[in-house]
C-alpha cells in the first residue's frame, strides 16, 4: 500500500477509536515507520534484493512488540501498517510478518506445481515463493534472486491499485463525514503537544526527498548528489528521533511475568506435543492400506 494511506488508515482510526488529535498523530508516525527498510541510500540495492529486507526488516510482529514498550499507539500504528501489506500482491511483496524466524529454514517441501523438489530430512515450509512470477512482474529490488521457501503473507490487491486509493480516500472522507454529524466533537484537541509536529517533519524529509531520490534524482545525477541526499536524510532521521524521544516515549506496563511465562510455556509445550503427534500421525498414515 502506499505510504499516505497507512499514514491516514492510522490516523482515522486514532481519531474514530480513541477521538484524540495526539493519540491519532501517534498512531499514524507508528504507521510510517515500518517502511524505514527501504534502503534510500543507506544499503545497496543488491544488499536488498539479495536478502529481501523490505516488507521483512520492520514489518514484523518482533518491532511492532518493541514499539509497544515504547508507546502502544505508536505499535499499533506499525501493526496497521503491517497488516495493510500482507494483503498486497506477491508482486508487491507482501508482508513478512514473522521475520526473522521465516529466515531460519530455508528449505520448502513441495513447489508451486505440487511437486517434491527434495526427499532430504530437513526443516522445511511448505511451498516455494513464487520467486519465477517476481522476475517477471516486480521492481528490481524486489525480485529473489534464488529460488526461496514461501516466507510472506500475500493477498490479492495492488499497491497504488482502486483498494489502495479507496482506503486512503475513504479514511480522509470517514474523518470530514464523523466530524460534521457529530457536531465538531468527534475528537478532542485537549492536552496536544507540539512536540508532536517534529517527529512529523523528521520523516516527512525523510521519506518525501528518499521517494524523490529514488523517482528522479537517481536517473539523472546519481553520483553527485548521493552525498548531499544522504546528508539530508541523516537529518531528517535525527529530527525524527529527537523529536520522538520527546514526544513519543510513553513505555506500556510490562506484561504480567507470571503470565508472560505461562505463554512461554503453555506455547512451548503445545509445539512439541504438536510435533510429535503429527510426526506419529504421518507414520500412521504411511502404513495404513
Amino acid at each position: 500500500m502506499n505510504l499516505t494511506t497507512h499514514w491516514a488508515l492510522a490516523l482515522a482510526l486514532g481519531i474514530g477509536l480513541f477521538h484524540n488529535v495526539e493519540i491519532a498523530l501517534v498512531m499514524s508516525i507508528g504507521a510510517l515507520i515500518p517502511d524505514l527498510d527501504r534502503e534510500y541510500l543507506f544499503v545497496a540495492r543488491d544488499f536488498i534484493g539479495r536478502h529481501q529486507l523490505h516488507r521483512a526488516l520492520f514489518h514484523n510482529f518482533l518491532v511492532i512488540t518493541v514499539l509497544y514498550f515504547i508507546n502502544p499507539f505508536m505499535s499499533l500504528g506499525a501493526l496497521t501498517h503491517s497488516l495493510l501489506d500482507m494483503f498486497t500482491s506477491a508482486t508487491d511483496r507482501g508482508a513478512e510478518v514473522m521475520y526473522p524466524l521465516t529466515r531460519v529454514v530455508t528449505k520448502y517441501s513441495h513447489t508451486i506445481e505440487g511437486d517434491k523438489p527434495t526427499t532430504a530430512k530437513t526443516a522445511a515450509w511448505w511451498v516455494e515463493d513464487p520467486w519465477r512470477l517476481l522476475q517477471k512482474t516486480s521492481d528490481r529490488d524486489l525480485q529473489e534472486p534464488l529460488e526461496q521457501s514461501w516466507r510472506r503473507s500475500y493477498g490479492p490487491f495492488k499497491n497504488s491499485g482502486v483498494v489502495d486509493w479507496g482506503i486512503f480516500f475513504g479514511s480522509i472522507v470517514f474523518l470530514a463525514i464523523a466530524n460534521a454529524v457529530s457536531g465538531g466533537s468527534l475528537y478532542s484537541w485537549s492536552g496536544f503537544n507540539a512536540f508532536s509536529l517534529i517527529p512529523i517533519a523528521g520523516i516527512a524529509i525523510f521519506y518525501g526527498l528518499g521517494e524523490w531520490w529514488r523517482r528522479k534524482i537517481v536517473a539523472t545525477h546519481p553520483e553527485e548528489t548521493n552525498w548531499l541526499v544522504l546528508a539530508v536524510l541523516i537529518v531528517g532521521l535525527i529530527v525524527f528521533f529527537v523529536g520522538g524521544y520527546l514526544y513519543l516515549l510513553s513505555p506500556a506496563p510490562v506484561p504480567d511475568p507470571v503470565l508472560l511465562t505461562s505463554g512461554i510455556i503453555a506455547g512451548f509445550i503445545g509445539f512439541t506435543i504438536s510435533y510429535y503427534f503429527v510426526k506419529e500421525r504421518k507414520k500412521y498414515q504411511e502404513i495404513s492400506p
